[in-house]
């Protein structure tokens, strides 16, 4: 029997932009998945590197365009897809070989898509261990059904993305896209699932520099997010109240230093800093306790100390984001 005549074409989309590094290793996994009836379609959204040239020598389709960012490019792919199935995942992202497989066993009636896990594509870097083993504390919290789903893992049926208009495209950079997306799919009426069996393995950043600026860009595209569903400020299943209530906390204190700078030490305000200091410890020490527990790595408990410099970068693009999307005025209208 040919399975290719009995199973649903998939489309595996891939938006990449200066990927060069990581998109031959990419490909290799995508071309090597056990579900017999695939196609794949790279979206090189304005690279200026060789990751076309790259990607040439593999049997996929590798479409070109203007930088138009990650939303346009998945949204461009899909368009050109022929599969009944899209299957979203990112140039950096190397999946297992049975990824299709576990996505697909997740759709039954009422589903309209279905996301998977991380894995770690280089566990030398003690950052990038941490990085993981956070995502990973929070994927366990998930049920089988949640609200939110990333764009790194991500199987949507064709006609389910375009009767609610895919991505928003003017998120212009890698950050909430995907949650747009998985709100605008709950409103029309469908199910997300999660599953923890569908892995792609990912490179998570090894720098520190490098984490922080994409903290920062998250804060400040977490505004928009919030000016387009103000009643999803409370958070969803991945990312709670708390991670926006920590950086905004941490513009407190940033402001407590600055009074405390401005005039005599007065105990007043050197106890409201240690309070807040000692809060923000407080709300975050449970996740690197998490990660202790999983690991037996004692090193994950100075995690707090990133989550707390994190916090501080997602507070100025949070204030960015603020001023730009004008949040308050919009959530309060």
């Amino acid at each position: 029997m040919n399975t290719e005549s009995t199973t649903p074409l998939i489309s595996i989309v891939i938006p990449a932009h200066n990927a060069a590094a990581t998109i031959e290793e990419c490909l290799e996994a995508c071309l090597a998945q056990s579900y017999p009836n695939t196609e794949v379609i790279v979206i090189d959204d304005g690279s200026t590197d060789n990751t076309t040239a790259l990607s040439a020598p593999f049997p996929i389709r590798c479409i070109r365009q203007n930088q138009q960012g990650p939303a346009a490019a998945r949204n461009r792919g899909a368009h050109e897809a022929s599969g009944e199935f899209l299957v979203f995942t990112d140039s950096d992202c190397v999946p297992a070989e049975d990824w299709l497989e576990q996505l697909m066993q997740g759709f039954d009636e009422g589903v309209v898509a279905v996301g998977g896990t991380y894995g770690i594509a280089d566990d030398e870097s003690l950052l990038a261990r941490m990085i993981h083993e956070e995502i990973q504390c929070r994927h366990e919290t998930f049920g089988e059904f949640v609200d939110f789903l990333g764009s790194f893992n991500l199987a949507v049926r064709k006609s389910a993305f375009l009767e609610c208009g895919g991505f928003d495209e003017s998120f212009r950079a890698a950050s909430g896209e995907d949650n747009d997306l998985s709100y605008r799919l709950l409103d029309t009426g469908g199910k997300l699932r999660f599953t923890g069996e569908a892995v792609v393995f990912h490179y998570h950043p090894t720098r520190l520099r490098r984490y922080l600026r994409t903290q920062m860009r998250h804060g400040f595209w977490r505004m928009k997010l919030y000016a387009k569903h103000p009643h999803r400020m409370r958070g969803d299943r991945y990312a709670g109240i708390t991670d926006l209530l920590a950086p905004v906390l941490m513009l407190l204190l940033g402001l407590s230093f600055f009074l405390v700078l401005l005039g005599p030490p007065a105990p007043f305000y050197i106890g409201v800093v240690a309070g807040m200091l000692l809060t923000l410890v407080a709300v975050r020490l449970p996740v690197p306790w998490k990660m202790f527990l999983r690991t037996r790595d004692r090193r994950m408990l100075g995690f707090v100390g990133v989550m707390l410099i994190r916090d501080v970068a997602r507070a100025i693009g949070m204030a960015q984001g603020i001023w730009t999307f004008r949040v308050l005025r919009k959530s309060t209208a």
